[in-house]
């Protein structure tokens, strides 16, 4: 029961993360330029494929990721370079977290293990607004 809550509250996350890169409009793009030239214009990653996302179930996963944001910042920024950037684990323990901590000068590291598991608390917490509000309804 738990994984698959799990699961299912990641695959939420990366469609809200996808739903946040289009603005609304599923092109990824505003720009009627950028349109146009869109068909000159050499693919650097694979498109991302997510589950189907509406406005309303997107606008709530926004609110529930600014709630974490309100009572952890760290994390709701963490899930943020996770579902929107889509950075790993990795990248976002050197290029985020080893600053963060360290500095940029220094020699030490943070661990991907580290970001991960403050990717699982994020996820965590949203996983726990989600069930708190189906409740009181």
């Amino acid at each position: 029961m738990t994984y698959s809550l799990d699961l299912e509250v990641q695959n939420l996350l990366a469609s809200w993360g996808h739903w946040v890169l289009a603005d609304g409009t599923g092109l990824g793009y505003t720009s009627p330029m950028a349109m146009l030239m869109r068909g000159h214009v050499v693919e650097k990653s694979k498109p991302r494929t997510t589950m189907f996302i509406t406005d309303d179930e997107a606008l709530k996963i926004e609110g529930l990721v600014t709630i974490l944001c309100e009572h952890k910042p760290l994390e709701g920024k963490i899930l943020r370079l996770k579902y929107i950037d889509q950075m790993s684990d990795r990248a976002i323990a050197r290029e985020y977290l080893t600053p963060l901590k360290y500095g940029e000068d220094s020699d030490k590291q943070v661990s991907s293990h580290q970001a991960a598991q403050l990717i699982a608390n994020a996820e965590g917490f949203i996983t726990g607004l989600i069930i708190s509000k189906s409740r009181r309804q």
